[in-house]
């Protein structure tokens, strides 16, 4: 049985072209040092970014706290990737899409979709979720709307640099 327990869509428009925000996005290695939700980020495998990398990072989201093994399960270069996580029974999963926006796609939408998949979790454990899930819903949505605001401050000044 697939159980999602929450989905939290938030979205931007960055005066940075996708490649930029793309370079932000997949720069994993230095994720503690853009986002402040994350206290600290390891890569773990080898190589560019593209299916199979994996990283370990610190972040509270959907009420989980402390590390997590996050790994690349799709990429299209400048287009989307998904990340997911084991979560103790949960799979959280992260999709981001760049989509290129203003004159000359000089601009990005970034769509960022955040799902929680319960599907392992006991019927008491989902019960909970229902009554109390509603708290880190909001949290999520606050964290996720950070690293957006995160990412466009880092695509800005990467873009400004470069």
């Amino acid at each position: 049985m697939n159980m999602t327990g929450h989905v939290v869509h938030v979205h931007s428009t960055i005066a940075a072209p996708p490649a930029q925000v793309w370079d932000v996005i997949t720069d994993v290695a230095h994720a503690e040092d853009v986002l402040r939700s994350v206290s600290e980020s390891k890569l773990l495998t080898e190589g560019g970014y593209d299916v199979g990398t994996t990283w370990r990072e610190r972040r509270t989201l959907f009420g989980h706290h402390g590390p997590e093994q996050i790994q690349v399960v799709e990429s299209q270069p400048q287009r989307r990737t998904v990340v997911e996580a084991e979560v103790g029974n949960d799979i959280i999963r992260t999709a981001y899409r760049l989509t290129p926006s203003g004159p000359e796609a000089t601009g990005t939408r970034l769509a960022m979709t955040t799902t929680v998949e319960m599907s392992h979790r006991s019927a008491l454990s989902r019960a909970m979720w229902s009554m109390f899930g509603g708290f880190s819903y909001e949290r999520t949505r606050r964290v996720l709307e950070h690293d957006l605001e995160d990412i466009e401050a880092e695509a800005c000044r990467r873009a400004l640099a470069g």
